[in-house]
């Protein structure tokens, strides 16, 4: 029983503050494959399906290239500061915001986290629940279902990374197979030209909103990369890894979430299976799909507490991450899914400008692991409060903005480089008072 406890003990992943020891570092593969199955779930069916409502087919396709090219370079960045400097993204971000002056945005963090795991969970039930009642008639009890939904993926995410890559290497070639069979049947129906044809279109979206939303659903996943990215070997993995799943795979996949919208005339991944006839092979592929992205939501929220509880393990924040998701999803928190996806970009976004413009400027911030870490930076809070502003000001009125001015026509990628041109212009700021103060001594010296 000891031997069998000790073997449990060293599959758990611990101390988050540690940088990764030479064994535990890994190559490309492993991060693309955990960050391919991350991008597919119900909820970025769902998401595609919307998109594919909102806008004509070019117009969606259009706008999720120029999103993803957006996150690819994002991605490269921000997994390379986690590769650097060998740590999760929630301890990065004190280096960035000073220890105290980063505890609400870790809070948003593991806030958005829950969020994710809780909607990701409820949606995976629902559908469960309603595949279950049309092909078999068993009504399942749905707050049992998350229960036990809850409890199996946060198995992996208490582990660590070496389950979720193992998740990961196994379920991703059946769901990217299995994904293409209800496209396959809904062209066969409707032909490419159904993808083609005039229709109404409810509250449209322009392009520049549509590239806004793509960066802002990924935002989050792109932001916290450091999680990952510190397992990695070399740049060169982190680079192939970032470009495959942001450039390659996310735009793929949503843009055959989009189609699977638009041939079917609905955003429901269940609805879509029912009608493709597929219904109860796809309830493996819902459960898959949920797993792989799921368990990262709570792996991420536990490190985050990590730098809120620094006294506590891992692994027992993760079990803690699991049960308060759990609740979550068993409340109820399906809402107004775009809308939240667009203000958590503008929340998210100058974030990660903020902590990747304070790495370029200054990385022995971030490779110092025994340097004291102030309490307040308040150049990277400033920078990251601008952000915000900008991107609400470029929000248009119709998506609960204030729609003032336009930049990029993306305001989630305005809040981003508003971040970084902010904290740039402040470092440069203080540097030249700094060179004054030096003069002005060296002259009375």
């Amino acid at each position: 029983m000891k031997n069998l406890m000790r073997k449990v003990a060293g599959l758990i992943e611990r101390n988050p503050e540690r940088p990764p020891e030479t064994s535990e570092l890994r190559r490309w593969p492993f991060l693309t494959m955990v960050l391919v199955g991350v991008s597919i779930s119900v909820p970025f069916f769902a998401f595609g399906g919307q998109l594919g409502q909102h806008a004509d087919f070019p117009t969606v396709v259009a706008g999720v290239i120029l999103g993803s090219v957006l996150l690819g370079l994002w991605g490269v960045l921000t997994g390379h500061v986690g590769l650097v400097a060998r740590l999760p993204t929630a301890m990065i971000i004190q280096r960035t915001f000073g220890r105290r002056g980063s505890l609400a945005i870790v809070a948003m963090m593991v806030l958005t986290s829950f969020c994710w795991f809780g909607l990701q969970t409820q949606i995976l039930v629902k559908s469960v629940a309603a595949i279950l009642r049309t092909q078999l008639g068993y009504e399942l009890d749905e707050r049992l279902g998350i229960v036990l939904v809850g409890t199996l993926i946060a198995s992996t995410a208490v582990i660590g990374v070496k389950a979720m890559g193992k998740i990961a290497f196994v379920s991703v070639p059946l769901l990217l197979l299995a994904t293409l069979v209800p496209l396959g049947i809904g062209l066969d129906r409707h032909g490419v030209a159904g993808l083609f044809a005039a229709r109404a279109i409810t509250e449209p979206m322009g392009l520049g909103m549509i590239v806004s939303v793509v960066v802002g659903a990924e935002v989050f996943g792109c932001s916290i990369n450091p999680d990952l990215s510190r397992f990695l070997k070399t740049s060169g993995d982190n680079a192939v890894a970032m470009t495959i799943n942001y450039a390659v795979a996310f735009p793929l996949l949503l843009i055959l979430a989009a189609a699977l919208g638009t041939l079917y005339g609905n955003a429901d991944l269940v609805a879509t299976m029912l009608a493709a006839g597929i219904a109860l092979p796809g309830t493996l592929i819902i459960i898959l799909a949920t797993w792989t992205s799921n368990d990262k939501n709570l792996y991420a929220s536990a490190l985050a507490l990590s730098a809120l509880f620094p006294g506590r393990e891992r692994w027992q924040l993760a079990v803690v991450a699991g049960v308060l998701g759990t609740c979550l999803a068993a409340a109820d928190i399906l809402g107004h899914f775009i809308v939240w996806l667009t203000f958590m970009g503008l929340l998210i976004a100058p974030m990660s400008g903020a902590y990747v413009a304070d790495f370029l400027m200054g990385r022995a911030r971030y490779t110092d692991h025994a340097a004291a870490i102030p309490a307040f930076r308040l150049a990277p809070l400033g920078a990251w409060i601008f952000g915000i502003a900008v991107g609400i000001a470029t929000l248009p009125r119709a998506n609960f903005g204030l729609g003032l001015v336009e930049l990029t026509h993306a305001p989630t990628v305005d809040a981003l480089l508003a971040a970084m041109v902010f904290l740039f212009l402040a470092e440069r700021a203080a540097a030249t008072r700094g060179n004054a103060r030096l003069l002005e001594t060296t002259e009375i010296t």
